[in-house]
Protein backbone atom coordinates (compact mmCIF):
# COMPACT_ATOMS: atom_id res chain seq x y z
CA UNK A 1 0.00 0.00 0.00
CA UNK A 2 1.46 3.36 -0.91
CA UNK A 3 1.70 6.07 1.69
CA UNK A 4 1.54 9.82 1.46
CA UNK A 5 5.02 10.75 2.65
CA UNK A 6 6.04 14.31 3.30
CA UNK A 7 8.97 15.73 1.36
CA UNK A 8 11.05 15.75 4.58
CA UNK A 9 10.51 12.01 5.06
CA UNK A 10 11.24 11.25 1.40
CA UNK A 11 14.51 13.21 1.68
CA UNK A 12 15.43 11.30 4.85
CA UNK A 13 14.79 7.94 3.21
CA UNK A 14 16.95 8.86 0.21
CA UNK A 15 19.81 10.17 2.38
CA UNK A 16 23.01 8.17 2.80
CA UNK A 17 22.47 7.97 6.56
CA UNK A 18 18.96 7.18 7.78
CA UNK A 19 18.01 7.28 11.46
CA UNK A 20 14.56 5.71 11.79
CA UNK A 21 12.73 5.49 15.11
CA UNK A 22 9.38 4.29 16.44
CA UNK A 23 6.86 6.21 18.52
CA UNK A 24 4.25 4.46 20.66
CA UNK A 25 1.18 6.19 22.08
CA UNK A 26 -1.19 4.20 24.29
CA UNK A 27 -4.25 5.30 26.23
CA UNK A 28 -4.47 3.88 29.75
CA UNK A 29 -6.75 4.60 32.73
CA UNK A 30 -4.70 7.56 33.97
CA UNK A 31 -4.09 9.04 30.50
CA UNK A 32 -1.73 8.68 27.56
CA UNK A 33 1.68 7.01 27.69
CA UNK A 34 4.04 8.22 24.97
CA UNK A 35 7.37 6.48 24.38
CA UNK A 36 9.92 6.34 21.63
CA UNK A 37 12.68 3.89 20.72
CA UNK A 38 15.61 6.19 21.54
CA UNK A 39 17.12 7.82 24.61
CA UNK A 40 16.05 11.05 26.30
CA UNK A 41 12.92 13.02 25.57
CA UNK A 42 11.84 14.34 22.18
CA UNK A 43 9.00 16.66 21.29
CA UNK A 44 6.78 15.96 18.32
CA UNK A 45 3.21 17.06 17.62
CA UNK A 46 3.41 19.37 20.68
CA UNK A 47 3.79 16.30 22.91
CA UNK A 48 6.76 14.97 24.85
CA UNK A 49 7.77 11.39 24.13
CA UNK A 50 9.92 9.56 26.69
CA UNK A 51 12.89 7.62 25.36
CA UNK A 52 13.05 4.04 26.60
CA UNK A 53 15.78 2.71 24.30
CA UNK A 54 16.23 -1.05 24.48
CA UNK A 55 13.55 -1.44 27.15
CA UNK A 56 10.73 -1.20 24.58
CA UNK A 57 10.08 -3.64 21.78
CA UNK A 58 7.38 -3.55 19.11
CA UNK A 59 6.54 -6.61 17.07
CA UNK A 60 6.45 -6.43 13.29
CA UNK A 61 3.59 -4.44 11.81
CA UNK A 62 2.02 -6.50 9.05
CA UNK A 63 0.14 -5.14 6.08
CA UNK A 64 -1.58 -7.37 3.57
CA UNK A 65 -3.67 -6.83 0.48
CA UNK A 66 -6.34 -9.08 2.03
CA UNK A 67 -8.92 -7.88 4.51
CA UNK A 68 -7.70 -9.39 7.75
CA UNK A 69 -7.05 -8.24 11.29
CA UNK A 70 -3.38 -7.97 12.18
CA UNK A 71 -2.18 -7.01 15.62
CA UNK A 72 1.03 -5.91 17.31
CA UNK A 73 2.62 -6.48 20.68
CA UNK A 74 4.37 -3.72 22.62
CA UNK A 75 6.83 -5.12 25.16
CA UNK A 76 8.45 -3.31 28.09
CA UNK A 77 11.44 -5.05 29.68
CA UNK A 78 13.06 -4.45 33.06
CA UNK A 79 9.94 -3.23 34.86
CA UNK A 80 10.39 -3.40 38.67
CA UNK A 81 8.14 -6.07 40.19
CA UNK A 82 6.46 -3.55 42.50
CA UNK A 83 5.01 -1.74 39.46
CA UNK A 84 3.27 -4.83 38.06
CA UNK A 85 0.00 -4.26 39.92
CA UNK A 86 -0.03 -0.66 38.68
CA UNK A 87 0.39 -1.88 35.09
CA UNK A 88 -2.51 -4.30 35.48
CA UNK A 89 -4.77 -1.65 37.00
CA UNK A 90 -3.98 0.86 34.24
CA UNK A 91 -4.71 -1.51 31.35
CA UNK A 92 -8.29 -1.42 30.06
CA UNK A 93 -9.36 -3.58 27.17
CA UNK A 94 -10.48 -1.53 24.18
CA UNK A 95 -8.28 1.56 24.79
CA UNK A 96 -6.49 2.91 21.74
CA UNK A 97 -2.84 2.53 20.79
CA UNK A 98 -0.82 3.90 17.87
CA UNK A 99 2.64 3.28 16.44
CA UNK A 100 4.42 5.82 14.25
CA UNK A 101 7.55 5.51 12.12
CA UNK A 102 9.71 8.61 12.03
CA UNK A 103 13.19 9.75 11.05
CA UNK A 104 15.79 11.89 12.80
CA UNK A 105 18.47 14.20 11.52
CA UNK A 106 20.88 16.54 13.34
CA UNK A 107 18.12 19.06 14.05
CA UNK A 108 15.66 16.53 15.49
CA UNK A 109 12.46 14.92 14.21
CA UNK A 110 11.90 15.26 10.48
CA UNK A 111 8.38 16.51 9.77
CA UNK A 112 5.46 14.27 10.59
CA UNK A 113 6.20 10.63 11.34
CA UNK A 114 3.80 8.26 9.59
CA UNK A 115 1.26 6.22 11.56
CA UNK A 116 1.91 2.57 10.74
CA UNK A 117 -0.56 0.96 13.15
CA UNK A 118 -3.67 1.89 15.11
CA UNK A 119 -5.61 -0.54 17.22
CA UNK A 120 -7.36 -1.39 20.47
CA UNK A 121 -5.73 -2.85 23.58
CA UNK A 122 -6.45 -6.53 24.00
CA UNK A 123 -4.84 -8.25 26.97
CA UNK A 124 -1.61 -7.49 28.86
CA UNK A 125 0.69 -10.41 29.68
CA UNK A 126 3.30 -10.37 32.45
CA UNK A 127 6.39 -12.51 32.74
CA UNK A 128 8.20 -12.22 36.07
CA UNK A 129 11.98 -12.63 36.08
CA UNK A 130 13.17 -12.21 39.68
CA UNK A 131 13.27 -8.54 40.64
CA UNK A 132 12.15 -7.28 37.23
CA UNK A 133 9.36 -8.25 34.88
CA UNK A 134 8.39 -8.02 31.24
CA UNK A 135 4.99 -6.61 30.30
CA UNK A 136 3.58 -7.37 26.85
CA UNK A 137 0.52 -5.47 25.69
CA UNK A 138 -1.26 -6.72 22.59
CA UNK A 139 -3.18 -4.38 20.32
CA UNK A 140 -5.65 -5.64 17.74
CA UNK A 141 -6.64 -3.91 14.52
CA UNK A 142 -10.16 -2.51 14.28
CA UNK A 143 -10.80 -5.16 11.62
CA UNK A 144 -11.06 -7.73 14.43
CA UNK A 145 -14.62 -6.41 14.86
CA UNK A 146 -15.52 -8.10 11.56
CA UNK A 147 -15.03 -11.46 13.28
CA UNK A 148 -17.35 -10.67 16.18
CA UNK A 149 -20.98 -11.64 15.89
CA UNK A 150 -23.55 -8.89 15.98
CA UNK A 151 -26.81 -10.07 17.43
CA UNK A 152 -29.74 -7.75 17.56
CA UNK A 153 -33.36 -8.48 18.36
CA UNK A 154 -36.52 -6.48 17.79
CA UNK A 155 -37.28 -6.13 21.48
CA UNK A 156 -38.12 -3.13 23.59
CA UNK A 157 -34.97 -3.73 25.69
CA UNK A 158 -32.72 -3.68 22.63
CA UNK A 159 -34.45 -0.55 21.33
CA UNK A 160 -33.99 1.19 24.69
CA UNK A 161 -30.31 0.25 24.73
CA UNK A 162 -29.82 1.76 21.28
CA UNK A 163 -32.26 4.70 21.47
CA UNK A 164 -33.19 5.54 25.05
CA UNK A 165 -36.80 6.72 25.30
CA UNK A 166 -37.91 5.44 21.88
CA UNK A 167 -41.17 3.49 22.18
CA UNK A 168 -41.14 1.99 18.67
CA UNK A 169 -40.85 -1.59 19.97
CA UNK A 170 -42.95 -1.21 23.09
CA UNK A 171 -45.77 -3.47 21.84
CA UNK A 172 -43.65 -6.13 20.11
CA UNK A 173 -44.25 -8.79 22.85
CA UNK A 174 -48.02 -8.35 22.55
CA UNK A 175 -47.93 -8.79 18.76
CA UNK A 176 -47.17 -12.50 18.94
CA UNK A 177 -50.67 -13.08 20.35
CA UNK A 178 -52.48 -10.99 17.71
CA UNK A 179 -54.28 -12.68 14.82
CA UNK A 180 -54.58 -10.49 11.74
CA UNK A 181 -56.91 -11.22 8.85
CA UNK A 182 -55.90 -9.83 5.49
CA UNK A 183 -58.37 -9.35 2.70
CA UNK A 184 -61.96 -10.67 2.82
CA UNK A 185 -62.93 -13.17 5.41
Amino acid sequence: MSRDLTSGVQTAIEATQVQPFLLFEGLFSSGYVRMWSGYGDIVWDARTWTGVGNLMGISAVQETSEIQANGITVTMNGIPSELISLALQESEQGKSGKVYLGFLDESGVIADPTMIFEGKLDIPAIQEEGETSTISVTYESRLINLQRSRESRFTNEEQQREYDGDLGCEFVPAMKEVTLTWGRS
